[in-house]
């Protein structure tokens, strides 16, 4: 095999895909739309405070000692003082030192809650037909502060048990469609306040005690590193050996669909034959798999290099070592020469895209499924399964990027054997893809199955 004419094949491949307008823009706009999107969602989160929700709520308390304490905890000044005090108040501490942030505090308060609800409250009786009052939630009002927008339902036996039983009952709310969950969500904490608090007071209880007695104030998971201790970040270290994944994932589906789309473009058009004129079919495969492994390999850079960033930025640098990315660069190599040796056979013995579909599904399902199984992998990165993975080709590159990238890294005589194991086995593949494309390079016609591919394995 003739290195030089190998790597000038390389060469035209990657210029003819990577030197193009169409990958440019394609490449560039995904990271550029990142940069410019996530500020302007943040933005869009700070300023999207709804108006204060306006109406009425009615209240049929069936125990005859709720309904006073509801209507009046539920009052503007009541909410804000349950919130711990309005957007302005909330600034006001946090510029005083008792929280961190006065502008992250008050967009928060102001996006996730805005202004509390104004409710007019109705109470009804005891003996109150709720299916007529129902009826409320379906009138529509010109004036909104007229309508009715939720009713709460209070068992009687909610604070006091019945004779005879061991359990409470409860409430059930119901509301309008329209209702904001916000708004929801205040009414049912406030009426559930409500009942625990008076369930303490029958039982002679301090609630304030008991709640003092319960609620446990912690400083969160600090991690020890060398360069201090920090807040540990449990969300990132989830979904970091998945976001490793996708890179890997990308780089491998990128390059190799190039492969599988350009080989049947030049098989179709007969430009194939041209090119062997020139140099062998095993020179052609060699120089073409290098070719689109190098547009892979520039795509798993690009992006890698925004997570790095983002990590530089965030002061978590440390939370990807130099050998990892030396390791993902080995098996990103190892996984691609693995789906491009197939993807390479396939595009050989086509005539067009369409009648590879069939051909691509085992390959298809082999991605998809490393993708499936890389979040329980990284849960349990040392699960005799995960591990057993680990060393089956040609899932193996995945599921030992995923536990590398995991909270419990493997040994490192595993990885290296995993490589081996997975380097023996992209060798035996491209010997594979070799012998079917030798063969069906210059074949037309009816598109082969799985059968006539054994056939020309065993032939060439």
């Amino acid at each position: 095999m003739n290195v030089a004419k190998v790597i000038h094949v390389a060469r035209r491949e990657f210029a003819s895909t990577a030197l193009t307008k169409g990958f440019i823009i394609g490449a560039l706009v995904v990271p550029v739309m990142f940069a410019l999107v996530m500020p302007l969602i943040g933005w869009l989160i700070q300023s999207a405070a709804p108006p204060p929700e306006v109406g009425r709520v009615a209240i049929a308390d069936r125990s005859g000692q709720l309904g006073a304490l509801i209507a009046e905890r539920l009052s503007p000044e009541a909410l804000d003082e349950a919130r711990g005090g309005t957007p302005a108040e909330i600034v006001q501490d946090a510029q005083s030192g008792q929280a961190p942030d006065p502008s992250d505090l008050a967009a928060t308060a102001n996006a996730m809650l805005g202004d509390v609800p104004k409710f007019q409250i109705d109470l009804l009786g005891a003996d109150a037909d709720i299916e007529a009052v129902k009826d409320r939630l379906l009138e529509s009002h010109e004036n909104k502060a007229d309508r009715t927008l939720a009713i709460v339902d209070i068992d009687t036996d909610a604070v006091e048990r019945a004779e005879g039983e061991t359990t409470f009952g409860g409430y059930t709310l119901y509301t309008r469609p329209e209702v904001d969950v916000r708004t929801s969500g205040t009414i049912e904490n406030t009426v559930e306040r409500a009942i625990k608090d008076t369930r303490f007071r029958i039982a002679g209880v301090d609630a304030d005690e008991i709640n003092a007695l319960t609620r446990i104030h912690s400083g969160g998971v600090q991690e020890v590193t060398e360069g201090g201790t920090r807040e540990s970040n449990k969300a990132l270290k989830m979904l970091l050996p998945f976001g490793v994944i996708m890179l890997l994932f990308m780089g491998v589906m990128t390059g190799g669909q190039y492969l599988l789309t350009t080989m049947v473009e030049e098989k179709a058009s007969r430009v194939v034959e041209v090119l062997l004129s020139a140099v062998s079919p095993m020179e052609l495969m060699a120089g073409k798999i290098l070719g689109q492994m190098l547009v892979g390999l520039l795509m798993v850079v690009m992006y890698s290099s925004v997570g790095i960033g983002a990590l530089l930025f965030f002061g978590l640098s440390d939370m990807l070592e130099w050998t990892d990315l030396l390791y993902m660069l080995i098996f990103f190599l190892i996984a691609y020469v693995m789906i491009a040796a197939f993807m390479a056979a396939i595009g050989s013995a086509v005539n067009e895209l369409r009648e590879a579909q069939s051909l691509m599904a085992p390959v298809m399902i082999v991605l998809v499924l490393t993708l499936y199984l890389s979040f329980p992998v990284s849960l349990s990165p040392s699960a005799p399964w995960a591990v057993a993975m680990s060393f089956i080709p040609p899932v193996s590159p995945f599921a030992m990027l995923t536990r590398i990238a995991s909270t419990e890294p493997p040994p490192a005589w595993q990885v290296w054997l995993s490589i081996l194991i997975s380097g023996l086995a992209a060798w035996a593949m491209v010997w594979i893809a070799a012998k079917i494309f030798r063969v069906g390079l210059l074949m037309f016609g009816k598109p082969p199955n799985f059968t006539t591919l054994v056939r020309w394995i065993r032939m060439a």
